[in-house]
C-alpha cells in the first residue's frame, strides 16, 4: 500500500498594515511636512497565508479525534527516527498542531516526559 499524498488547501489574505499614529511636534513647519508625506505614501500591504492540514483519506469527515491520535504518533515516531529539524516530521508535527485541542497536546507531552506515554512509537 503506497504513501498517500495531498495538499493543503490554502488561502491568501492580504492585509493592510495599520496606519501610524500621529505626534505632536513642537514645531508646526515640521508637522506639516510630515503630514504631506503621510498622505503622498500608500499603505503597505502583507500577504498572509493560512493553510489547514491535508486530506488523509483513512480518516473520512468522521473520527478526527483518531486522525489528531494518529498524526501525533507519526510526528513523533518520525522525530525519533530522522531528528527534530527534519521538514518531513515538521509537517507531520504541523497537522497535528494544527487539528489537536491544545489541552490533549499538553497532557500527551506531559506523560510523554514523565515515561508513561502509551503511543505506539
Amino acid at each position: 500500500m503506497g504513501n498517500v499524498v495531498s495538499y493543503a488547501e490554502e488561502a491568501v489574505v492580504v492585509a493592510e498594515a495599520p496606519e501610524a499614529e500621529e505626534v505632536e511636534s513642537p514645531e508646526p513647519e515640521k508637522e506639516s511636512v510630515e503630514a504631506e508625506a503621510v498622505e503622498e505614501e500608500e499603505p503597505e500591504k502583507r500577504q498572509i497565508t493560512l493553510s489547514t492540514s491535508p486530506v488523509d483519506f483513512r480518516f473520512p469527515i468522521t473520527n478526527q479525534s483518531r486522525h489528531c491520535y494518529v498524526a501525533y504518533c507519526e510526528a513523533h515516531r518520525c522525530f525519533q527516527q530522522k531528528g527534530e529539524e527534519d521538514s518531513e516530521c515538521q509537517r507531520l508535527a504541523k497537522v497535528y498542531r494544527s487539528i489537536c485541542p491544545v489541552e490533549w497536546l499538553e497532557q500527551w507531552n506531559e506523560a510523554r516526559e514523565n515515561g508513561s506515554w502509551w503511543g505506539k512509537y
